[in-house]
């Protein structure tokens, strides 16, 4: 009978060895991936991201993923930029950007040669 038990306690032991490394394994456990799902191809974890989410790498989380604050904003003579995400044009030599008129946009310095 102390031989059935001692098989008994190594099968039990082998089972519960088995169960903890494949919990311990999971690659995804501590990976944090909101507003997505934590996939591991290859045992290498990376997020998913829900529609409307992009990952971001600093925060190793999904974000929301907002429009583009320059999309059908046209400067003329420059180029969109959005630093606060509110858009002003960026100009060329001989431009500046005149937010008073009623299209923002890069009107030409007076007295200046381009």
């Amino acid at each position: 009978m102390k031989g059935y038990l001692v098989i008994a306690v190594v099968i039990a032991t082998l089972c519960l060895s088995t169960v903890q490394s494949q919990i311990s394994r999971d690659p995804c456990k501590y990976f944090p991936c909101e507003n997505g799902q934590c996939v591991a191809p290859n045992d290498v974890p990376r997020c998913e991201c829900f529609t409307g989410y992009i990952y971001n790498p600093v925060l190793q989380t999904c974000v929301l993923l907002l429009p583009d604050p320059c999309a059908g904003f046209s400067c003329g003579n420059g180029v969109c930029i959005a630093p606060n995400g509110r858009p002003i044009c960026e100009c060329d030599p001989g431009f500046k950007f005149d937010a008073g008129r009623i299209f923002n946009k890069c009107v030409r310095i007076p007295g200046s040669e381009v």
